[in-house]
């Protein structure tokens, strides 16, 4: 873990003062996401009703799919609301990765002219994505709601649980932003990335479907994946702990070391993310 030690020290040793940069760019920051938020439904005639359509759209798609043709096994739950527990999480974090990769490049008449903290580029796109995130849960809250019941109790968790997510998407797009200005095939190569990474994720599948079988070989592989905690919190908070047969528990506390582990990526992402921004920053203007 010496490596993890050095890096927070890095970035501890840097954090006061771009803090405080960030601090003073908090209007920038605000009106960019103003501007992404305007810019996604501009000339649109449902607008933010998208925000609804599309995961409920993407939830029939796969229900019909996954749960009718394939039958993935979850006893006596819903397909639709364990999907979109977790599909959400994977839209808000997969468009926030893709589209902060070209923040840097995408806006170099800007960053060679004027001087601003950098990081204010990718976490404005990741922000605004966090607000879609925020309108596509209250949108779908009435299937959750139906299905799995009424949990204030849970709300707090779900609100820390975002934090924890926000962090860690921050910090693996601020990672990919800083290496495409070097390595522009990045942007491309994303795209194959992702796909590959969505179905190492437990969305879905349940988790407990790797434990029989051949399955149980890939179990590691799903594990190691950073996302699949986040995705599995949120099952935890909206769905519940899918079971293979019978009734399925209802929405919980995620437990313990879900916490732990969602919060460790958060720290290591959002760590060494900022880092490698950071150095790479002072020669933004030159390479794009």
């Amino acid at each position: 873990m010496e490596w993890a030690a050095l890096i927070l020290g890095r970035a501890m040793a840097i954090a006061p003062a771009k803090l405080g940069e960030l601090w003073e760019s908090r209007e920038l920051l605000t009106n960019l996401v103003g501007k992404e938020l305007k810019l996604r439904y501009k000339s649109s005639v449902l607008g933010f009703l998208w925000s609804l359509l599309t995961p409920l759209l993407m939830t029939g798609v796969f229900t019909v799919v996954f749960a009718i043709f394939l039958r993935i096994p979850l006893g006596e739950g819903n397909f639709a609301t364990f999907f979109l527990a977790g599909y959400l999480v994977w839209t808000f974090f997969s468009n926030s990765v893709n589209s902060s990769v070209g923040a840097i490049v995408g806006n170099g008449a800007l960053v060679k002219k004027v001087y601003f903290p950098r990081e204010v580029l990718p976490l404005s796109l990741v922000l605004s994505q966090a607000v879609h995130f925020l309108l596509a849960l209250l949108a779908t809250s009435p299937l959750f709601l139906y299905y799995r019941g009424f949990h204030p109790e849970l709300l707090p968790a779900i609100a820390l649980g975002l934090v924890l997510l926000v962090g860690f998407t921050a910090g693996v797009s601020m990672l990919f932003a800083a290496v495409n200005v070097s390595f522009r095939d990045l942007q491309e190569l994303t795209q194959v990335l992702f796909l590959a990474w969505f179905y190492s994720t437990p969305v879905i599948y349940p988790l407990i479907f790797l434990s029989e079988g051949t399955a149980r070989y890939f179990l590691p592989l799903v594990l190691a994946n950073p996302l699949t905690w986040y995705v599995e919190f949120f099952h935890q908070v909206l769905y519940g702990i899918p079971a293979i047969q019978g009734a399925n528990p209802l929405p919980t506390w995620p437990d313990l070391r879900t916490w732990a582990v969602c919060a460790v990526w958060a720290a290591v992402a959002l760590t060494a993310g900022y880092t490698l921004f950071h150095r790479r920053a002072v020669s933004f203007a030159k390479e794009v």
